[in-house]
């Protein structure tokens, strides 16, 4: 299995440290064509531009709770939409909770991280979402 070359990975997340943390965190794993929005509304605008000229994203990681619209609602948008229901969805979020947990995988989420409190584990975390969802 090989990357994809140059993989188009989307990032929702409304910290700016967070933000920067997973920039450096995805950088560490040479990942870099990485587009950051701070909330999932933003998010939903750059896909339907993205769709225009047919480059759909690889990836796309969102956090739970932002403003605007939330990862929850980001979930439903997208999996409704018959050209981006396939694209590989991963939560990374806050939430220990059990029932958020569920409920955005049972919302057609793919994956859930809770944000790890080390930079090392985020990088781990970054790594396996990367070995998963964007290798060929």
């Amino acid at each position: 299995m090989t990357i994809m070359n140059n993989p188009l990975i989307l990032i929702a997340e409304d910290d700016p440290d967070d933000a920067l943390m997973l920039k450096d965190a995805f950088s560490e794993i040479n990942q870099n064509a990485i587009t950051f929005l701070n909330n999932g509304k933003l998010l939903i605008e750059h896909i339907q531009k993205l769709l225009i000229t047919k480059k759909l994203p690889n990836l796309i990681l969102i956090d739970l709770n932002m403003p605007v619209l939330d990862g929850r609602g980001v979930i439903k948008e997208l999996r409704k939409s018959a050209e981006t229901k396939d694209i590989p969805l991963v939560v990374l979020s806050t939430s220990k909770n059990r029932d958020d947990i569920d409920s955005v995988l049972a919302l057609g989420a793919n994956e859930f991280f809770t944000k790890p409190a080390s930079f090392s584990d985020l990088v781990g975390i970054t790594s396996m979402i990367t070995n998963k969802w964007l290798h060929t």
